[in-house]
């Protein structure tokens, strides 16, 4: 294991996590807990920007700095007013390189590496000091091969917590499911009701009438959208809706009998982590089409819940993200739009059917099923992180 022990009895580190859903961050969460266990000196954390998952890094960072985000020369300046001894970048790759500008040794952390494709080809920082991307099962070739070119490359394994990785010892409720809506807020998506006011009410119909009685609904939605949506099935379920604590988000996943998850990435690995069986609801973006066939390839499990095709057609959205995403989830966060309008009704017991007849498919795959994306990956991420940012220092 290495250790930090430091002459000056002081270590600055600076850290940005992209603004878009929370996994970034809670990425960033999970390697700081891992560092502080590490070093023999006052590990002193200056997080920049990363306003989405401030709340969820409230525990881990000492001071906030912010810049113009529209100005990466103000992040470059910022930084070498800091005297920082190493950064750590999630998925941010622009501000990367601002760091590096600044004369700081930079770990860049792609959680996403699939993502990267076209226009978008210009994010990843390929010569930062240390490159680590997560190693997911079914990269493909285009991906592979730009890859090729990464100066100081790193594969790790998953970023999740140590106290979610395997709770099989942990009693589950029986009548309680949780719903996650991972990514639901992002750089180009600030309306966080679309996506649930559409989606919800066939999920909460199937639930409810397969007999669940107490559901948490966790994600960065305004609390009076989900009570909205909540409120017709008081008199039937318990609910827990809103954001969840860093510490609380996989303790409810464990307990949970079921888990239906707008496939955010970081929230398919703790639910594989924690083995709870899972349904992947309609994706909100493009990355989450991606992401639920890598939770597909990792578990064998056939549980996907489809858009009608007339409401958003998967091959069209692909089509439009060939040279990035940013058309693609145009497209897609569009038609939710259009649906919330025009075919609310339709999408609604379209997905009451589907999870219907998927919940008790889910229910009895074997236990293990479960934990085969986990399993693929490793989960070992945030301590291999944290060992190459000792290093970076060191060196």
């Amino acid at each position: 294991m290495s250790t930090l022990n430091r002459s000056n009895n002081k270590l600055r580190l600076g850290i940005l996590g992209v603004n878009f859903g929370w996994g970034s961050h809670a990425a960033l969460e999970s390697i700081l807990r891992e560092v502080r266990n590490r070093v023999d000196c006052n590990c002193w954390v200056i997080g920049f920007g990363s306003e989405y998952g401030r709340n969820i890094l409230s525990e881990v960072v000492d001071e906030w700095c912010g810049f113009d985000r529209d100005d990466y020369i103000s992040l470059t300046q910022a930084a070498k007013s800091k005297n920082l001894d190493v950064a750590l970048v999630t998925l941010e790759g622009f501000a990367a390189r601002s760091f590096e500008d600044a004369g700081v040794k930079t770990v860049f952390l792609d959680l996403m590496p699939f993502l990267w494709r076209g226009n978008d080809l210009s994010v990843p920082p390929l010569d930062v000091s240390y490159y680590l991307a997560m190693n997911l099962p079914g990269l493909k070739k285009e991906t592979l091969g730009w890859m090729k070119t990464i100066k100081n490359l790193h594969w790790i394994e998953a970023v999740v917590p140590k106290y979610s990785v395997k709770s099989e010892n942990l009693p589950r409720n029986g009548d309680q499911a949780i719903i996650t809506l991972g990514g639901i807020l992002g750089m180009s998506m600030t309306n966080t009701s679309n996506y649930p006011t559409l989606v919800l009410p066939g999920v909460l119909d199937a639930l409810t009438g397969y007999g669940f009685r107490r559901i948490v609904v966790a994600g960065n939605v305004k609390q009076e959208v989900l009570e909205s949506i909540a409120k017709p099935y008081r008199s039937c379920a318990e609910f827990i809706l809103g954001p969840l604590g860093r510490d609380e988000y996989p303790r409810r996943i464990a307990e949970s009998s079921i888990c239906l998850s707008q496939p955010g990435l970081m929230s398919l690995l703790e639910a594989s982590s924690c083995g709870t069986p899972l349904i992947r609801l309609p994706p909100q973006n493009i990355s989450g089409f991606i992401q639920a066939e890598i939770h597909k390839a990792g578990t064998g499990a056939k549980t996907d819940t489809r858009w009608p095709n007339d409401v958003v057609n998967e091959t069209l959205a692909h089509s439009k993200a060939v040279n990035g995403e940013a058309s693609g989830n145009e497209y897609i966060y569009q038609a939710i739009a259009d649906a919330l309008m025009y075919k609310a009704d339709i999408v609604r017991t379209s997905i009451k059917v589907q999870v219907s007849k998927l919940i008790p498919k889910c229910l009895s795959l074997p236990a293990n099923t479960w934990y085969g994306l986990v399993n693929s990956v490793g989960t070992d991420g945030a301590r291999q992180a944290a060992e190459i940012l000792i290093h970076a220092v060191k060196g």
